[in-house]
C-alpha cells in the first residue's frame, strides 16, 4: 500500500487558533501531538516510510516540512495553489503511478485526511488492510464508513448494498451522497446509512477511466502533466496547468458518480473535528459541562468551552465558545461555528488580514 495524506485546508472553523501560517493539521486538537504527526505515526511500522506522501500547496509546504522533519522533501507533492481534493488526488496518483508499478502487485493507493482523530489505531489499520484487499483485486474505489451519531449535514453518507464476499464488514455501495440536508440524512440513516470517513483506496488505473468519463477537462489537464512528468518541464507544466483545473472535491467529482464502489465499515474511534462545537462534544461536552484548556471558574454557567492562558470567570452564561490567542479573543455562541468562514472573509475585507 502507498499512502497520500491530504493536507490542504486551513481549517477556518478553528480560527483564531488556525491561521495562514498555522493550518489545522499542525494543531493539537483532541490529541497530544499535531494532527498530521499523529496521522503519519499511526502508519509507521505498517506502511514503509518511503511510501508515505504529503499532498499540500506550495505555500504550506514549509509549515508541514517543519512539522514532519523526518519525512524527506521528495515525499511532499506540491500543488501551485489549492484546488480542492479532486485535482490534488489526481496529481498525486499520476506522479506516484510509475513508482507504484515498480513495486509489483502492491499498487493500491490510500488517500487519507491529515486532520482526523483516531483513538484506536490498531483497529484502523485492520480496517484499512481489509479495504486494501478489495482495491488490490477489484477495479473499484473503496471507502470507509462510520456509524453516524446524528443526521449531520457536514458529512457524506454511504448507503450499503449487498455484502462483499470474503471481507468482514465489507459491502457493495448502493449510494453515495455528499453532505445531504438533515431530512435526507435522517432517511439515509434509517436505511442503514453510514458516514463517509473521507478515506479512499484504489489503484491509479481505476482512477483514470473515472476521470475521463466524469471530469473530462480535468482528465485532459492531468494528461498534459503526466506527459511532462519526470522531465525538466514537469514543475513548469504543473504550474501552468494545475491552477486551471476545476476546483472540486474528490467526493463530488468522482465518488458520487463512480459506478463501482465498495465500502468497509470501521469502528476505530474516528472523529472529524470540524470546528469548536465538535471539539467540545469530543471532550465530553453534553450541554451542561464547561470544558476547555486553561483555568476557568464558573457560576450559574453551563455548556461553555474556554481556551485561555488567563483565568476566565463565567457568570450566568450558557453555550459560549471563548478562545484567546496572543492577538485575538473569539466569543461565539455554540452552534454558530459555520459562520466563522464569513467572519474571516469580513475581517479580510476590512484590511485585518494580519489576524488571519
Amino acid at each position: 500500500m502507498w499512502v497520500v495524506i491530504i493536507a490542504g485546508g486551513r481549517g477556518l472553523r478553528f480560527w483564531p487558533r488556525s491561521r495562514r501560517n498555522r493550518p489545522k493539521p499542525v494543531l493539537a486538537l483532541g490529541s497530544r501531538q499535531p494532527l498530521i504527526v499523529e496521522t503519519v505515526d499511526r502508519l509507521r511500522g505498517w506502511v514503509p516510510a518511503r511510501r508515505i506522501f504529503i499532498s499540500t500547496s506550495e505555500s504550506m509546504a514549509g509549515i508541514f516540512q517543519k512539522t514532519l522533519p523526518a519525512l524527506p522533501r521528495s515525499q511532499f507533492i506540491l500543488e501551485p495553489e489549492g484546488r480542492d481534493t479532486a485535482p490534488g488526488v489526481g496529481l498525486a496518483a499520476l506522479l506516484l503511478e510509475k513508482r507504484m508499478a515498480r513495486s509489483g502487485a502492491d499498487s493500491v493507493l490510500a488517500v487519507l485526511p491529515a486532520d482526523h482523530v483516531i483513538t484506536r489505531p490498531a483497529a484502523f489499520r485492520r480496517t484499512l488492510a481489509q479495504a486494501a484487499r478489495i482495491a488490490a483485486r477489484e477495479d473499484v474505489f473503496v471507502t470507509l464508513g462510520i456509524r453516524p451519531t446524528s443526521p449531520s449535514p457536514l458529512f457524506g453518507y454511504l448507503l450499503p448494498g449487498k455484502p462483499y464476499p470474503g471481507v468482514k464488514g465489507a459491502r457493495w455501495l448502493l449510494r453515495f451522497q455528499e453532505k445531504p440536508a438533515p431530512a435526507v440524512a435522517r432517511k439515509l440513516i434509517a436505511r442503514g446509512g453510514l458516514w463517509n470517513a473521507g478515506m479512499f483506496l484504489f489503484r491509479p488505473s481505476v482512477l483514470w477511466p473515472a476521470l475521463r468519463q466524469h471530469q473530462p477537462a480535468m482528465f485532459a489537464g492531468l494528461a498534459r502533466i503526466a506527459a511532462a512528468a519526470g522531465t525538466r518541464r514537469e514543475k513548469q507544466v504543473i504550474r501552468d496547468v494545475f491552477p486551471r483545473l476545476k476546483k472540486i472535491s474528490f467526493d463530488y467529482a468522482v465518488m458520487e458518480k463512480a459506478e463501482k464502489v465498495a465500502m468497509v465499515r470501521g469502528d476505530f474511534g474516528w472523529t472529524d473535528l470540524g470546528g469548536w462545537d465538535m471539539l467540545y462534544r469530543f471532550q465530553g461536552g453534553d450541554g451542561r459541562k464547561n470544558l476547555g484548556a486553561g483555568r476557568r471558574a464558573a457560576l450559574d454557567s453551563r455548556g461553555c468551552y474556554v481556551e485561555s492562558e488567563k483565568l476566565v470567570a463565567l457568570v450566568g452564561v450558557e453555550n459560549l465558545i471563548l478562545v484567546e490567542t496572543a492577538d485575538v479573543i473569539l466569543v461565539m455562541a455554540r452552534g454558530q461555528g459555520a459562520k466563522l468562514k464569513s467572519l474571516v472573509a469580513m475581517l479580510e475585507a476590512k484590511g485585518l488580514s494580519r489576524y488571519l
